[in-house]
Parts: C-alpha cells; structure tokens; sequence
C-alpha cells in the first residue's frame, strides 16, 4: 500500500470518528421502568409563568412572555443544570396556541419553539416533564358533566404532542393535566365524587392516547398521573386509578402530586416562621410523604411531587429550614420534589416563588437553594421505607399491630394547643372485630380527632371506650364502633374518606408511646373510578358502570396483578378495585392535521427580543424583571443535533487540513 493511499485511509477514519461525536454524542434512554426513572430525577425545577400563557397569540414569544418573564435562553436552562436541579417541569398551556380551535390543532411553530427548550434541557442530560396547564376546558366547572367532551379534546391535543415529540426517549415525561379541577365552585380544591371519577375518566383518555400513539418511545414513555386538583389530601390521593390500555395496566405510570405544606407559610404571608421540630409545621408534610409510600411505593408505584415551593416574605432563614424539611423527606422517601418557580422575585402574596432570575440566569435566594441541594445530598435515599412500625406487634396490647411510634420506640412530647399528634389516616387502621388503641401518659385523657376533607368535616371528637392502667402508662382503646358512630354522625360513610386521625390530651401535655390497632377484618372499601362506592364483605350486587367504559373485574391490587383477581371472601388490604378500559369508540378524534414547522426564518428574524412586560400583563404574577439585553447571537443557542454534526464536520475538517499540511511540510 502507498503513502498516498495510506494517508486517504487515515483521514478518513478521522473524519468517520469527528462525524460520530455529532450523531451518537449520547445514547438514547430506554427499556428503564418508571421506578428507575424516578430513582434518578433528583431535585427538579420549574419553568413557570413562561408557555402557560395567559392570552391567545400567533406570535410565539409574545405566548411565551405574557407574564414579564422574559424570552427562555439556553444559558438559564444550563444554570438550572449546573445548579444541582436534574429533572425540568415545563408547563405549556396548548389551547393559547390553537391555529384552528375547531379541529384543537396547536401552532406548530409553537410545537417547536417548546422543542427547543426540551433540547436545552436534553443537551444538559436532565429529564424533562411536558404537561398542560391552566387549560381552561379542562378545569370546568361542570367537569363532572362534561368530562366526556373535555375527554375528546384532551385526546386530541396529547394526540398532537405525542406525535411531534415521538422520537424523544425515555427522558422526555408526559404529564396528562395539571390541576384539573371545577374552578369558581366551593369545592374547586377538594372536590367531590363525581369530580373525582370524571378526572381519573380523563387520565384514562390521556393514557391511551399515548399509548396509541405506536411511534417512538410512547409505547414505553412515563406517564404521570394526578389526581383531582393534584392534592395531597388521602381522599385524592386513594381516588388515583392506574388506567389500562388493551386490557392491562398500562406500565411506566408515576403518581403526580402537589404539596405546598403548611399552606400558610408556602402559599400565603400568614405565617412567616417554619419549625421543624414543630408537628403544626411538619405533620402535613409527614402525612404526605406516609401517604405516598402507604398508597403507592409500597404497591410498586413511583410518584413525583411535581409541585412544590414556600413563598418569599423576607424570611429566607425560615425558607431554609423549609427547604432542608423537603429535601431530606424526598431523598428519604424516593420521592422527587420539583421546585415551583415562576420567576416572581417580590416579597409578598403569597405567589413569590423565585429561585434562578429570568435575566441573569443566577440564583437568587441563593441559600434557599443550597439548603434544598445539601439536604437531598445528605439523606439516606429510601431510608424510610426502610423503617416503619406498621406490622410490628405492640409492646404494650396483645396481638395489637402498631401503625405509630417514633423509630426508637421513645415517647413523643406534644402539646394538644399547638402539636397535637397528627397522623394520615389509613383504612387498615379501622378493623371491625377490634378498635384503635393508644399508649400514653397524660395528666388527663386523651380524644381522638378525625377530620375529612372530602366531606368538609374538621372535627370528629372520639372518646375512649375505655381506659387502663399498665404501670406508670394509661391505655385508652377506642372500640371500631365508637369511631365507625362519630364518623356516620357526621356524615363520614368510610374511613376511606378520612384525612388526619389526630390525638389531643386537652389543656394538658401528652407523650404518646404507640397506636396501634387490633382485630383482624378489615372492612372492605370498593373503589370505582377513585370512588368507594360500597363497603362490605360480599361482592356488591351489580357490576359497576361508568361512561364509555367497559368493567372487567374486582381486583385486590391497584394496578390489576394476576393472582390477585377478587370473587369475594378475604383478600389482603381493604380496598377492592374496578378494573376497567376505556372503549374504542369512547370518544372520537378528530383527524389531527400533519403537523409542519413553517419554514426556517433567517438569522435576523429567528429570535427577536420581546417587548416591555405587555399593559395587560397579569398585575398579580408579574416579575418586575426587565425583558432580556441578549443580542440575536447570543440568544441563538439551538442545541438540535443537526447543529452538532455541522459542529463536529467542522472540527473534522480542520483536523483534516492540519494533517495535509504537516504531511506537506514534512515531505519538503
């Protein structure tokens, strides 16, 4: 072989190698579970008040920039990167951007300035969660009537989005809804029944749709799944129904929850001040997270608090205890938490939820942020799921099964005015051969509180059936039939329907040593849709119905294991599920147009600065932040991977040239 030839080889395995670096810089996410997935999200932040617009527009920017914020730079997304966040939650309101309402078709030039944010975030290897937010159609107020309709456009528009994003892998997430809810009633954040059947109605419309899809990744794409309002309440909570699609539980599926506890302190100027070591500022955190791991993690399910913040009020001290309560509770949990930040850096009413400045791309409230990372940093990831009481045997009542004490097993000091002991409620907890108990000592007896959101009830005082003294503790036991009593009194059919169980000793301090609960039936609570609607220990006497469904079965897991298929009799746990899917012909689609970018603009008119924050901008969420001083250049930071491989054939070539002239001037 000649010295010619042998040189042309050479360079050309260098520039096979340069072009490499652009097509495969990367490999693509695939085959995990959402289980892994979630295992690596981390912390998360998001991209609020930016693409759920608040007015309709042709003009892409002027969709994105209706708040004040300003223009997303790819040199924000690589600061929230670089500052610890690893997963990115992009809000997009669809319905601003339709081009044709009637047939729901999104702007596609809207379409691809989200996928440019998308690859910002790809091009710094974080996870990304696209869902839609403050859709007005979706948050009716007649929801629960017309979810069947809301159920064809929500169809419709996720048509569009899985399309368009097919070819992302297991990175990009989809979320169905955000906070779907019936705005303007008095039950617009707890909801009722039939609001919660009509959202879970939806989730099943989404999760299809997807799946439906056959493109891509979306047969393996994680879906995230909410409730009604998103709420972190037990009711919403247990409403949550894994949808099936062809007749099996449709996989990858997270639970999707929003928890902004104690509300007071994250969402309002109430209260200013943040004690950890305070059960008034903790308890409904705690009973978040227990709830979670109660009613999904321990059922194989993952969920992602997908929103989540405390709200500036000239307290960043106070916001760092905050911080450092969540960061530890997620990473202890397996829970990722994605701060909410919608880039209103003002110090009242309750929506300041500032962490990385829109225009200069750096932390504010640095040390807030810093308290979130190095908790996350420094906690046990899972360790509590590795530790609980539930299950053991009571020190103290025989063959009693103990669902609270601390990990030690130590008395817990509280004060019934300030930090009664408050626990979410379960419905194992109420067994109907036996009662709840409760180890104590106390200068005087000691009430249990029940309260139900779902029915608006804050206050079920139980007495104790009776009490006993074991040494220098009392005993109070609460048979099933005084609570099953309090709670009918007031309306509460099922425990089901329960929040918090709550113990006060009153005008007096109490430590509690355990709870715990005997008997050993548990009353059966048959969910349809996210709805108990009838507890027994039979089957009940009709199969149930809902719209556009067809029922396939009772089932004793949540998400329809074989084996666990159930025809009456004993099962393990208390609830019974309706295992159902959604018809071919529950609604109809309409034909979705092919989706096509305009034409490529030129480089002058790619990118244009916004105006001013608009006259109309909503006075109530704005950011005072200036619009951005970037030039065209520097905001032209297209991550896509055609740019990559120009990049590197560059690269090749300039390598290729030094080579030819070093062979030169060495042949000379």
């Amino acid at each position: 072989m000649n010295k010619s030839k042998k040189l042309f080889m050479v360079l050309a395995a260098l520039f096979i190698m340069c072009i490499s670096i652009g097509t495969a810089c990367a490999e693509d996410l695939t085959g995990k579970t959402a289980t892994e997935i979630v295992n690596e999200m981390g912390v998360g932040w998001n991209l609020g008040n930016t693409f759920d617009s608040t007015r309709t527009s042709t003009d892409v920017l002027k969709l994105e920039t209706t708040w004040g914020n300003p223009v997303v730079t790819k040199e924000l997304i690589d600061a929230v990167a670089a500052n610890g966040y690893k997963t990115i939650r992009i809000p997009v309101t669809w319905y601003r951007a339709f081009d044709n309402p009637a047939t729901y078709h999104i702007n596609p030039d809207y379409l691809k300035r989200v996928r440019e944010v998308v690859d910002y975030a790809y091009a710094n290897d974080m996870y990304v969660i696209l869902n839609i937010h403050h859709e007005n159609w979706v948050n009716d107020k007649n929801l629960e009537k017309n979810y069947v309709m809301i159920g064809a456009e929500l169809g419709a528009v996720w048509a569009q989005i899985a399309d368009y994003f097919a070819d992302y892998d297991q990175h990009l997430i989809f979320e169905g809804m955000n906070e779907p809810r019936k705005v303007g009633t008095n039950i617009e954040w707890t909801g009722d029944d039939a609001s919660y059947q009509a959202v879970q109605y939806l989730v099943s419309v989404f999760a299809n749709t997807i799946r439906k899809s056959g493109k891509g990744y979306n047969d393996e794409r994680c879906l995230m799944i909410p409730g009604y309002a998103a709420s972190n309440s037990n009711p919403v909570l247990n409403s949550i129904t894994i949808p099936t699609y062809n007749g099996e539980a449709v996989k990858n599926v997270i639970a999707s929850i929003h928890c902004y506890s104690p509300y007071d302190f994250c969402l309002s100027d109430k209260k200013n001040t943040f004690n950890p070591e305070s059960a008034e500022d903790t308890s409904d955190i705690d009973r978040t997270f227990e709830a979670i791991k109660d009613i999904f993690l321990n059922n194989g399910i993952p969920a992602v608090i997908g929103e989540t913040s405390a709200t500036q009020s000239n307290n960043d001290p106070e916001r760092e205890k905050w911080a450092k309560y969540m960061g530890t509770k997620s990473k202890e949990y397996g829970v990722p938490i994605v701060i909410w930040d919608n880039g209103n850096d003002k110090n009242s009413g309750g929506e300041c939820h500032a962490y990385i400045s829109r225009r200069t791309a750096k932390l504010v409230h640095e040390a807030v942020t810093r308290s979130l990372m190095k908790a996350y940093k420094d906690a046990e990831y899972g360790a509590a799921l590795k530790n609980t009481a539930s299950g053991n045997t009571s020190k103290y009542v025989s063959g009693a099964d103990v669902f609270f004490t601390d990990e030690s097993g130590k008395a817990i000091e509280k004060t019934w005015s300030a930090d009664y002991i408050r626990l979410g409620s379960r419905v194992d907890y109420f067994r109907k051969d036996g009662g709840i108990y409760v180890v104590h000592s106390s200068e005087s007896d000691v009430n249990i509180i029940l309260d139900s959101e779902a029915k608006q009830v804050w206050w079920i005082a139980v007495a104790p059936t009776k009490t006993e003294k074991k040494g220098d503790k009392t005993v109070s036991y609460f048979s099933y039939e005084a609570l099953s009593k309090a709670m009918k009194d007031n309306g509460v059919d099922s425990p089901s329907l329960l929040r918090n169980i709550c113990v006060i000793a009153t005008n007096a301090t109490v430590k509690v040593y355990e709870m715990c609960a005997s008997g050993k039936e548990f009353p059966k609570s048959f969910m349809v849709n996210g709805v108990s609607v009838y507890s027994g220990d039979g089957l009940p006497e009709k199969e149930p119905e809902f719209t556009n469904m067809k029922f396939l079965g009772w089932y004793s897991s949540k998400d329809y294991k074989k084996g666990t298929e159930y025809t009456g009799g004993s099962a393990e746990g208390s609830y019974i599920y309706a295992k159902f899917e959604l018809l071919d012909d529950a609604f109809t689609l309409p034909e979705v147009p092919e989706v096509t970018p305009t034409p490529e603009p030129t480089k002058e008119a790619e990118v244009t600065k916004p105006a001013k924050e608009p006259s109309d901008t909503p006075t109530d969420a704005t950011t005072g932040n200036a619009a951005s001083d970037k030039t065209d250049d520097e905001k032209d930071g297209d991550n896509s991977s055609a740019a990559f491989i120009i990049a590197a054939v560059a690269v090749a070539a300039a390598i290729i040239i030094g080579i030819i002239v070093f062979v030169v001037k060495h042949k000379k």
